[in-house]
């Protein structure tokens, strides 16, 4: 009987302390450590600074154009009215072969510039229309390469020309810019548009007039607004022009009126 009741006795006591033990704690180690990442901003490189150009004829940066063509044209459709009075001048609006671009936006700048009233036809001496048949000039857009194969690369600049009455507009100009004229690219293209169709009316190269005035549109633009920086780009090579060196610096300007 004594042995009964000591066995019950201590079962009875296993059983309260199995029953009383607390709760097991959750040590470091059972618990993942989520660790806070970095902000995003600090792990970003910051922008590289802006180009610092060495020359105003450097190549601005920009997208991308189209640096090589099949070397043939072809007409954009589309004709328009006589624009202002005096002797016509007709003219096709062309893209070279084998580059891609909106070819109805290119004419329809063209056309915009050609009929501006500050343009060439401002003055009553002149008068223009654009034709998808024969015409007295092509305006042409021309890649890169096609570009400085027709319009000479002696100095190493791109640039855009007029051979007799053929206009080579350069793409990589027409997609870029110049330097003179950051960040305005609509206002270098008309002026590229009016610089050589200006050569197609019988326009020679002009120099800066005087400091801040704006600058010809004949004037090397491409190169400098400044007579002596484009004496030093052009290094000796004959530009149709005597361009004197006497520090002036022009401004800027795509228009023959402005």
């Amino acid at each position: 009987m004594k042995v009964h009741l000591v066995l019950e006795s201590l079962a009875l006591t296993a059983l309260l302390l199995t029953t009383s033990q607390p709760a097991a704690v959750p040590t470091a180690a059972s618990s993942p450590v989520v660790v806070p990442s970095p902000a995003a901003s600090s792990s970003v490189a910051p922008p590289p600074p802006p180009r610092v150009y060495t020359s105003s004829a450097d190549l601005p940066d920009g997208p991308a154009f189209p640096t090589s063509g099949a070397a043939g044209f072809h007409v954009v459709p589309g004709s328009g009215p006589i624009v202002g009075t005096g002797p016509l001048r007709t003219y096709a609006v062309e893209i070279e072969d084998g580059i891609t671009v909106d070819e109805q936006a290119f004419a329809s700048f063209v056309d915009a510039t050609l009929a501006n009233p500050h343009g060439w036809t401002a003055k009553g001496e002149r008068a223009v229309q654009r034709v998808d048949g024969p015409a007295s000039l092509h305006i042409r857009l021309t890649s890169q390469q096609t570009a400085r194969a027709v319009c000479g690369y002696e100095i190493p600049v791109d640039v855009s020309c007029r051979n007799g009455n053929l206009v080579f507009l350069s793409a990589a100009r027409w997609f870029r810019g110049a330097v003179a004229y950051l960040p305005d690219l609509t206002a270098y293209r008309q002026y590229m548009v009016n610089h050589e169709v200006g050569h197609a009316f019988g326009e020679p190269h002009r120099p800066c007039g005087a400091t801040g005035a704006p600058a010809p549109v004949m004037m090397q633009q491409t190169f400098s607004v400044s007579n002596d920086e484009i004496i030093r780009i052009t290094n000796g090579v004959p530009q149709g022009a005597v361009i004197p060196q006497d520090g002036k610096v022009c401004t800027p300007n795509p228009w023959p009126y402005p």
